[in-house]
């Protein structure tokens, strides 16, 4: 059809109308309610789930009932707050989101919020459309989640640098910072201002406070020695404990930034700092004639004088300075005041703080990042002037106190004390008298931190380090690692600028209580963002949606670290990744959790990408074959990597033209471009297909043609997709998704309603968008870009079905060209709808910078509305589907858009059966009859409805298409069903081959419906090109070729039965036989491999903690462990017969196969004492002798990968130094 010049549509106001309902009748009301029980069985009759007393419209199956009962439901099964009807459900979705438009201006009066409201309710009870499963998973539940916890500038964090204040590390941008957690050290991966927030200050009962606000969260118990759990601040009670680690926040011997943030700080300065703020004066003194800044320093002794003098010097060279003896009662005091005077000192004294007096004094701020040995002077030095020893032999209890009025240099003692690892107490002395300060004290008390202090830090008299000594005579008790501190005051501190970090174990030590963290998104070549990737992903799946990401970005397994060694490569990584999305259920669900991986064809490991999938599923084979179960979440599925993920290929249009004139192509390293492999164009798409026969995966996205239809390419092109492929824009955006049930939009006489249509269409685009704004997202850039972007993705469902109620073969041009006419005017209609919102509230953010690319993105998909053919489409659906595009080019031209995406075509799967739908997307049936496995278990049998209306529509009588029907049902396919003509047997034709038939769609059939709707999506589409099992591969490989010619986004094929397991089959016979029959296969039987008689060994000697002790390891001729034994040399009986038994269990565990590596994942980081100390340079640290043992082993015989994947090979730090991970002294 000629393209016509466009009308201009009148700008008229928009108003919600309704056209479902009336007003004053709730749309619960005006149908028929039933009380069901909602049951899924297996095959063999067990119940997999079951809710008894279900409320659901009459109208709807019992597949609905089960599926909405069992899958989106909240609420404990079992317990008064469990959702039991449809009401509730629709109520609390559709409400909230009702709600929500009223607040962001959607709606014009009152009025129209009710009409919406009651509009999208309807829609959603009569099974017109749904949302995909993230909403009904969330709605009305859950808040958005939390992505901002966090803490204000001066909140200390934990590092082995000391106590860094969290605002430093966010504005110094100090990615990659080692910081503890409760494990050991993990590294800083993502940095965030969060603007300015309530803080609360939550104070333990040793004193300790941490800074945080209400959001945050925090490990509590209820009672001692318990593992824990996760609690928001602004739920915490007083009484509630916190977990501290008195131990492990050990500062190291260098400083953190090496003067680059904060003055260099000396020892010498750092001893008299802290000298004069116990036991000196800096100031002017009133009276007399020397006006000038004076220091003076108060000496008691010979040990202190000499102290104080030799310090001066050297920080104060050439300077003069008087002493002045004092003469006190005391005979043994031999007093005197070293004193200066001039400006010269001023640097000095600004420096390190030491005009702030009295209850103001605090310790210097230079200090919180200053190495292990400025810390111990400083302290030193204030412990000798203010501190005391006291020694009790009556109750056996001794202290090292330190006591001052201000409260604030207490707490800095006490935070500095566990920089080094030393347990301490703070309280009050309340002071009585109403002239004087109340007194702050610091108090060491458990004999095991008096011993480190004494260790570290000591006195300088020896007057008060004998006592010290003394004190330690006694026993007394050890301090634990951990420990439980009671909270014992909770203060809201105001409103602050606040902070946040992200660590790559979530969780990190605040003053050396365990906190959590949050979320922050960057996907690029470093070990943080990959890292980082891992936690987003799992925020989403938490939250029931899927992800995508294209990890081109990251260099491949052969190209080189700085540290010298080889990069891991993006396949090992997706082996991680598949990992977290198997253990997290897709919104705490049944549903499983879904990612897509894309890999560019021209990345170095293209090839292992593309076979990573396939060698996978051989591994399923073979472990299926041994009689593992094959079921969807079955023993041998669920054994091997990428069951959750889908994986595709990007390749180029130079790409396809190399294929199809036979030239080479060339692939590049990521980090200098240069060549890294020369392949045939068509050896590496014949692989694709290869494996893609084998497994069906991967699929292919045409990235030209992607960003060729790209409407926003001003601001970044399009990299990759969501698990499915239909939603492709920027990175980092989020896109909500909703179908319409396409059977539900039919008159009475079965014609297509094209007016419900256009409103259901404005309806949903609505609600669609409201969404937008009041979702949560896991990172602030996805956020931020679905804020500033807004996409939305509408799409449909039953298609397959519509056809066949038309009388329409889908594998026919009518078929084609009547699909292609509803997917015009769905997206035509709501790029309308979304430039009648935009007049309202306003186009997207991004719509300025790209409006010209935009538009010309509109004006193509109406020039291909034109050329749709009038065969097999009514006038009526085509006239609107070209005004639909009239409409949105003009309105569009006039008031931009409000989102940026506006269709996709899902895949549909759980909410098809939600609608009843006969079938999923764009996808014709799978066939007639079908067995839908369930994940988690279950089997639901499902029969097509539509096939009575298209033997009705086609002619047929009721009395014969009752007997075709029962032919049906009987025998699982329509072929040589009696009365049926066999010029109609290509309307039932379905995706499969039924079990006992002969016909199915060809697979170019797939191929063609796609194309023809492509033209009108502004996504993709989810599809799968189903292929018989008898396809060749060089059959797929033109499949690949001709959807590339034909203009599609992206393609996958599924060779029917190339899996040994497949969510929706034909048959439920064929799945229980196989696995009868393998199981008669199962065969196990013990090989021990023994040592030769005479056989190297290696003796290691190590000591731990100055216990000593020495490993044997006996080798095969291969050099790799077959046995050990363990002798240490102050063990008694009991230990050596058991440090016998131990060797004696290990040696055969290895003997008969069990990988070191297991062992080594097993026995690391047990802890028992001895522990401590070691000689080895490799392992400074171990927990326990077995701790010991088992790293040495795995350090010494597992190549660097295994070491890697357990913890053990060495990383390194911001300025290059190897070091180990693993805990510190302490």
């Amino acid at each position: 059809m000629e393209i016509q010049q466009i009308p201009k549509v009148p700008p008229g106001e928009f108003r919600y109308q309704r056209s479902y309902t009336k007003p004053g009748v709730y749309p619960y009301d005006a149908i028929k309610w039933e009380i069901r029980d909602a049951v899924i069985t297996d095959h063999k009759g067990q119940v997999i789930f079951e809710q008894k007393n279900v409320e659901v419209p009459s109208f709807w199956s019992q597949t609905a009932t089960n599926i909405v009962a069992s899958k989106y439901f909240r609420g404990r099964l079992g317990t008064p707050g469990r959702e039991s009807s449809v009401k509730q459900l629709i109520g609390r979705v559709a409400g909230t989101i009702a709600r929500w438009g009223r607040k962001g201006n959607y709606f014009i009066d009152e009025e129209e919020a009710e009409n919406f409201e009651s509009e999208l309710t309807h829609i959603l009870l009569h099974q017109m459309a749904a949302f995909n499963s993230p909403v009904w998973f969330n709605v009305g539940v859950e808040d958005r989640p939390q992505c901002s916890a966090c803490q204000p500038y001066d909140a200390m964090i934990s590092t082995p640098y000391g106590m860094t204040p969290i605002g430093d590390i966010v504005s110094r941008n100090l990615l990659g910072l080692p910081v503890y957690d409760s494990k050991g050290i993990t590294l800083v991966t993502g940095v965030k201002q969060n603007g300015v927030k309530k803080v609360y200050r939550i104070t333990v009962s040793n004193g300790v406070a941490v800074d945080v606000t209400g959001d945050h969260v925090v490990l509590t118990s209820s009672k001692r020695r318990t593992v824990g759990t996760w609690q928001r601040v602004d739920e915490l009670k007083i009484g509630t404990k916190l977990q501290l680690h008195a131990h492990k926040g050990i500062v190291a011997s260098r400083p953190l930034f090496d003067g680059s943030m904060h003055d260099s700080v000396s020892e010498d300065e750092a001893a008299l700092a802290g000298w004069l703020q116990s036991d000196g004066f800096v100031g002017q003194y009133p009276g007399g004639t020397n006006k000038s800044l004076t220091l003076e320093f108060e000496t008691a002794n010979n040990q202190e004088y000499d102290f104080v003098l030799g310090r001066v010097g050297k920080v104060f060279q050439n300077a003069h300075y008087n002493v002045t003896p004092v003469k006190v009662q005391s005979p043994d005091v031999n007093y005197r005041r070293v004193r200066m005077y001039g400006e010269t000192l001023a640097p000095f004294v600004t420096k390190y703080n030491l005009l702030d007096r009295g209850a103001a004094m605090q310790a210097p701020r230079n200090l919180v990042a200053a190495s292990k040995e400025v810390i111990i002077e400083y302290l030193r030095s204030l412990f000798q002037a203010e501190g005391y020893v006291t020694v009790s032999t009556s109750s056996n209890s001794s202290h090292v106190g330190f006591a001052v009025i201000s409260r604030s240099l207490a707490r800095d003692v006490q935070r500095l004390l566990l920089c080094l690892g030393i347990y301490s107490r703070l309280r009050m002395k309340k002071e009585k008298r109403p002239d004087r300060y109340d007194l702050w004290e610091v108090d060491i008390s458990i004999r095991s931190e008096r011993k480190r202090f004494s260790e570290l830090i000591g006195f300088i008299s020896s007057r008060k380090q004998e006592r010290l000594q003394e004190s330690l005579v006694s026993p007394g008790k050890n301090c634990p690692d951990v420990r439980w501190e009671t909270i014992v005051s909770i203060e809201e501190l105001g409103e602050k600028p606040v902070y946040d970090i992200q660590t790559l174990s979530g969780h990190y030590l605040s003053e050396n209580v365990v906190v959590h963290n949050c979320f922050i998104n960057s996907v690029q070549d470093d070990m943080r963002s990959i890292m980082q990737l891992a936690q987003t992903e799992g925020m989403l799946f938490k939250y029931g949606s899927g992800t995508g990401s294209n990890l081109s970005s990251l260099r491949s397994s052969r190209e080189h670290l700085s540290t010298g060694g080889k990069a891991s490569g993006p396949v090992s990584f997706m082996k991680g990744f598949d990992a977290f999305a198997g253990v997290i259920k897709s919104g705490g669900r049944t549903r499983r959790a879904a990612k897509m991986v894309i890999l560019n064809v021209d990345h170095p490991d293209i090839e292992e990408f593309i076979w990573s999938k396939a060698k996978e599923e051989k591994k399923a084979w073979a472990l299926i074959d041994a009689g593992y179960d094959g079921a969807v979440d079955g023993e041998a599925y669920s054994s091997i990597f990428f069951q959750n993920a889908n994986h595709s290929v990007r390749v180029t249009d130079e790409f396809m033209h190399a294929v199809i004139e036979d030239k080479e192509w060339k692939t590049r390293y990521i980090t200098n471009h240069q060549v890294a492999d020369v392949y045939k164009a068509r050896n590496l798409v014949r692989e694709m297909a290869e494996a893609a026969y084998i497994c069906g995966d991967p699929g292919i996205q045409f990235d030209t043609i992607v960003n060729n239809w790209h409407p926003c390419p001003n601001t970044n092109r399009i990299n990759a997709s969501n698990p499915c492929s239909e939603y492709m824009f920027l990175d980092d955006s989020a896109c909500n998704l909703a179908s319409l049930n396409l059977m539900k939009f039919r008159d009475v006489n079965g014609e297509f309603d094209v007016e419900s249509f256009e409103h259901a269409v404005d309806i949903v685009i609505s609600a669609q968008e409201i969404l937008v704004s009041n979702a949560g997202y896991p990172t602030p850039a996805i956020e931020k870009n679905s804020h500033d972007f807004r996409p939305l993705g509408l799409g449909y469902a039953n298609l397959g079905a519509l056809l066949m109620a038309r009388g329409l073969p889908y594998d026919s041009d009518q078929g084609r060209n009547y699909a292609a006419a509803i997917s015009a005017l769905m997206s035509g209609r709501a790029y309308a709808a979304s430039s009648r919102i935009a007049k309202r509230l306003g186009p997207f953010k991004g719509y300025a910078v790209n409006e010209k690319p935009f538009l010309n993105v509109i004006d193509m998909h109406r020039a291909h509305a034109y050329k749709i053919s009038a065969e097999g489409v009514s006038e009526e659906l085509l006239k609107a589907a070209l005004k639909s595009w009239d409409d949105a080019l003009s309105l569009g031209e006039r008031f931009g858009f409000r989102n940026a995406q506006i269709s996709v075509i899902a895949p549909t799967g759980t909410i098809a059966f939600m609608m009843d739908c006969d079938t999923t997307g764009i996808e014709p049936d799978i066939a007639l009859v079908k067995y839908k496995w369930l994940v988690g278990g279950g089997v639901i049998k499902i029969v097509n409805n539509t096939v009575p209306e298209a033997l009705i529509k086609l002619g047929y009588s009721k009395t014969e298409a009752g007997e075709i029907l029962k032919y049906l049902e009987d025998h699982d396919t329509i072929e040589g069903a009696p009365h049926l003509k066999q010029e109609h047997l290509p309307v039932f034709d379905c995706a499969f081959k039924p079990s006992k038939g002969t016909r199915s769609i060809h697979y170019m059939g797939h191929v063609k419906m796609m194309a023809a709707v492509q033209p009108f999506v502004s996504g993709a589409i989810s599809k799968t090109v189903n292929m018989p099992g008898n396809v060749s591969v060089e059959e797929i490989v033109e499949t690949y070729v001709t959807a590339w010619r034909m203009g599609l986004k992206a393609i996958a094929i599924y060779r029917d039965g190339s899996k040994r397991t497949q969510p929706l089959t034909t048959t439920i016979q064929d799945k229980s036989k196989a696995i009868e029959k393998t199981k008669e296969q199962v065969v196990f039987k013990p090989f021990r491999r023994r040592l030769p008689e005479e056989r190297e060994a290696i003796i290691h000697k190590f000591s731990i903690a100055q216990n000593e002790g020495y490993l044997m390891v006996g080798l095969y001729d291969d050099n790799t462990p077959g046995e050990i034994f363990v002798v240490m040399s102050k063990e008694g009986s009991t230990i050596s017969g058991l440090m016998d038994a131990f060797s004696t269990s290990i040696s055969l565990a290895l003997q008969y196969g069990v990988p070191l590596k297991v062992l080594v994942n097993k026995f690391t980081h047990t802890r028992f004492e001895p522990a401590g100390i070691t000689t080895n340079q490799e392992i400074r640290f171990a927990k326990s002798v077995v701790d010991y043992i088992f790293r040495w082993l795995g350090l010494k015989f597992l190549p660097k990968e295994e070491q890697d994947a357990l913890g053990l090979a060495r990383t390194t730090l911001e300025n290059g130094t190897q070091v180990k991970l693993v805990e510190p002294v302490g």
